[in-house]
Formats: structure tokens, C-alpha cells, sequence
């Protein structure tokens, strides 16, 4: 996989390999590392810092906001706006009293479909005003004395219930006679309130007696029951739906208002909740996520401004030169692990090694001189100069290998040529390049090769050194 990058000048034509690339940016592991590291710290930083400050500013707006007036802060507003503001803080009104109601309320946690209760009907007898006497007993037992009685019986999680939650336990009703269900929540204690439930109609009953409403009354029912209660499943599945469509509604409304109404009716709200508008101050808040991105970050920065580097530098970065970007045959990498201090840091040489196994022994001299001297033998060169192209002295030990080795091998003569000019070129029939990873130019190799194709010398090819 190749990606080139071609400028229009006569010296800089530059081919980069993916592969190369990659492998050099393994070399360099610990610097990544330290990049992602640095920028895993960087980022949620900045973030925190931006959000911190986003959340002071919208505190100072409310605390504002906060110490008018309810009036004050309408006026704020122009008559459209005040009429959507006041109209979605109805609405949180309505959202907030139905979502108390499903929390709070005994009744609204059980399942309608099949309540325990304890029943209880009557008729009354030998009075002429029945219907009266009925009314009387269905008042006395909805007031706060039965509400007392249930409540003493029920489980100790609802001993602190208001008293309208205790009261929807309570059903009574009369149509001819008096008909009483009492709800029993788990944790009931059904004997005592039995008990306490009778003790109260006995009460009731005196009660209405002294009032000369002389009466007796006939049970029909006394007993534990389970019943289903449709009226009451209707009631909470209406409530429901109202709460969904009131919030769809409530959502859809402030997501069309603006900030500011939105900071009004925020605090409206809190004003309307007898809630302290006052926030506390904004915190510094560091999301493990962002760390995972400011490492990511600091990772693809790092890949990116190497490839940058190696885009625009004026330097042989890959031993493909030869082949890919000037068209001639690559005759061999000699490879040798020369970093020290902070380039050894940068360079791990682990991965150099792994990545370069091939052609760092003296079988990657060899291979490259056998290939200078066929190519010699086969077009009956005899006189060759070994051009080193641009600043050669981290690799002239290797060098000197290769110089050597076709000295010692070939009939041809072999010239080591560090500083190449027209009289360097005359009594030789051939070249051979060498290039140093980032040492050796391209526009120096475009040079070379240009002054050899003038005088009509043979390219043989090139060694790539790194």
C-alpha cells in the first residue's frame, strides 16, 4: 500500500510507503506512549476546564435570575415569550404533583387488578330516615379517626403516609345499604385492624344513636376479600398517559425556548417547588471517556505530525528510493542499529531489529556487492565508482564493507567517490548510488543521477543504508 506525494519542482520527487511507515511509527512506541499519555491528561482537562466554565457562567445567570422576584423575573420577558414560559411551568407543575402522586401514594404501587380487602356491608333497620343514617355512617368513615385506625395497622414503611394516601385505602359507599372495603398493602396487620374496623363501626354507631337516630344494623358481609377494582385501574392508567403526553408536551416546549426563557423557567420551577434556586459551585469533572479520547488523540497527533515530517522533508526516508521514486533498481538494505542517546529513546530497537532481521549481518553486504558485480559481468563494466550521496559518515563503516567486498570479488575497478563532480565521472564506465536514511537528499540523488545520465554513465542501481 503506497501512498506519493509528487512536487512540481525538478529536484523533490518522493515516494512514501504505508508499510514503512508503519513500521517506523512501532520503532517509536515510547514516544506515542508519552504523547497519548500526555494528551490523555491534556484533553479532560481542557474539557473540564470548559465545561467548569460553562457551568460558572450558567450559575451566575441563575443566581441572578434567582434573586428577583417571581413578577420581576416575567418582566424580564416580552409578552410571547412570558406566555410560553408561564404555560411550561404550568405543565412542570401538573408533571411534578403526578409523579408525587405515583411515589407517595399507597394505592397507585398496588395491583388494581386484584386487591386484598377486608369487606364489609350492612343494611339498617327500624328507622324511617335510612338513607340519612347510610350518609352518615359513609361520612363518619372517611374522616380522620378511621384514617387513625387504618393507619395504626398498616406496615411500619407507611406509618408516616399523609393522610389522603391513608384515606384512598378507605372505600365506602351506600345504595341501599352501607358498603365499606378497607385495602390491605403488604404488611397489614389484618386481625388487629378487623379488630380496630369493627371497634370504629361500634362507635359510629353510637355516635349516630345519640344523635336520637335510633337504628340497628344487619351484617351481610365480614370478611377478607380479593377484589378487582376497575374504577381505580382506569383512574391510574389515564393518569399515566396524561404524565407521558404532559411531558412529551413539557419537552417539546422548552427544547423550542430559549436559553434564557429556559433559565426563567428553571428557576420559576425552584420558586414554585419553595426549592433553594442558589447552586452550589461547579467542580473540576474528569470523564473516563475522555481520558480514552485524549489518549486516542495524543496517538493519531503523533502519527499524523510524523507523516507530516516525513511528506515534506528533503530527506530519503525509505529504501524503495531507488525502485519506486527514481526508477532504478534497488540492489539492497543494509541495515545496522546506530542509535544512541535520545534517538536510541525514540528508535526502539526491538522493533528495528524485528523489522529490518534481513538485512542487518553480512549477508545483506554480500547480497547487495554479488548484485553490483552480475550486473557489471553481464554489461562488461569495468570501471564503477561508488557515489555516497550527501552527509554518508554515520553509515561509512558499512560502507567501507561494500567497497571492500567488491574490491576483493570483482575484475572490475571499484572508486569510492564521496564528493561527486565532472572529473569524478570521466574514467568510469558505471555508478552505483548509496543513500543513508535520513542523511542523503532527494534533490542531491536527483542531481547525481542527472549528471550521470549527461555524461551517459551506467546506473547500475542503488544501496539503500539505515
Amino acid at each position: 500500500m503506497e501512498a506519493v506525494r509528487k512536487m512540481n519542482t525538478s529536484e523533490n520527487i518522493i515516494n512514501i510507503n504505508l508499510k514503512e511507515y508503519f513500521w517506523s511509527l512501532l520503532e517509536q512506541w515510547k514516544c506515542i506512549l508519552i504523547a497519548g499519555l500526555v494528551f490523555a491528561m491534556l484533553v479532560p482537562a481542557a474539557l473540564a476546564f470548559k465545561n467548569y466554565k460553562e457551568d460558572l457562567d450558567a450559575k451566575n445567570d441563575r443566581d441572578s435570575l434567582s434573586a428577583m422576584s417571581y413578577e420581576d423575573l416575567l418582566n424580564t420577558l416580552n409578552e410571547g415569550d412570558r406566555e410560553e414560559v408561564l404555560n411550561a411551568a404550568y405543565q412542570a407543575k401538573l408533571i411534578r404533583d403526578q409523579e408525587e402522586y405515583n411515589a407517595t401514594s399507597i394505592f397507585a404501587g398496588m395491583n388494581s387488578e386484584k386487591l386484598p380487602v377486608l369487606h364489609y356491608a350492612w343494611t339498617i333497620d327500624d328507622s324511617y330516615d335510612v338513607e340519612q343514617i347510610a350518609a352518615a355512617y359513609v361520612a363518619a368513615l372517611g374522616d380522620s379517626e378511621t384514617v387513625d385506625v387504618v393507619r395504626q395497622n398498616l406496615g411500619d414503611e407507611y406509618k408516616e403516609a399523609d393522610d389522603m394516601y391513608i384515606r384512598e385505602l378507605i372505600i365506602a359507599s351506600s345504595d341501599g345499604a352501607v358498603d365499606l372495603k378497607v385495602v390491605l398493602p403488604e404488611g397489614t396487620d389484618v386481625d388487629a385492624l378487623n379488630a380496630g374496623i369493627m371497634a370504629r363501626l361500634f362507635e359510629i354507631h353510637n355516635q349516630i344513636d345519640g344523635n336520637a337516630r335510633k337504628h340497628t344494623v344487619t351484617y351481610i358481609v365480614s370478611e377478607k376479600q380479593d377484589i378487582a377494582y376497575a374504577e381505580l385501574a382506569g383512574e391510574l392508567i389515564a393518569r399515566n398517559n396524561d404524565l407521558v403526553l404532559l411531558q412529551e408536551n413539557y419537552d417539546s416546549l422548552v427544547l423550542s425556548m430559549s436559553d434564557y426563557q429556559r433559565n426563567v423557567l428553571s428557576v420559576l420551577n425552584d420558586k414554585d417547588k419553595n426549592a433553594d434556586a442558589e447552586q452550589s459551585m461547579p467542580e473540576f469533572e474528569f470523564s473516563k471517556g475522555n481520558i480514552v479520547i485524549g489518549f486516542a488523540v495524543g496517538v493519531f497527533l503523533y502519527a499524523f505530525i510524523y507523516l507530516v515530517i516525513i511528506v515534506f522533508s528533503s530527506k530519503v526516508q525509505n529504501p524503495e528510493l531507488f525502485s519506486e521514486t527514481f526508477k532504478t533498481r534497488n540492489l539492497g538494505r543494509i541495515s545496522s542499529y546506530r542509535y544512541k542517546g535520545l534517538s536510541a529513546f525514540i528508535h526502539g530497537k526491538k522493533f528495528y531489529q524485528i523489522h529490518r532481521k534481513n538485512s542487518m549481518d553480512d549477508a545483506a553486504v554480500s547480497a547487495a556487492t554479488d548484485a553490483v558485480i552480475a550486473a557489471c559481468t553481464n554489461k562488461d563494466l569495468h570501471k564503477t565508482g561508488v557515489i555516497l550521496a550527501g552527509d554518508m559518515k554515520a553509515y561509512s563503516a558499512q560502507c567501507d564493507k561494500v567497497i571492500k567486498k567488491l574490491k576483493s570479488s570483482s575484475k572490475t575497478d571499484v572508486v569510492k567517490i564521496a564528493e561527486l563532480n565532472d572529473s569524478a565521472l570521466e574514467n568510469l564506465d558505471s555508478v552505483v548510488i548509496c543513500a543513508g536514511s535520513g542523511k542523503s537528499k532527494y534533490g542531491e540523488i536527483n542531481g547525481i543521477m542527472r549528471l550521470c545520465n549527461y555524461y551517459k554513465k551506467e546506473i547500475i542501481g542503488g544501496i539503500y543504508f539505515d
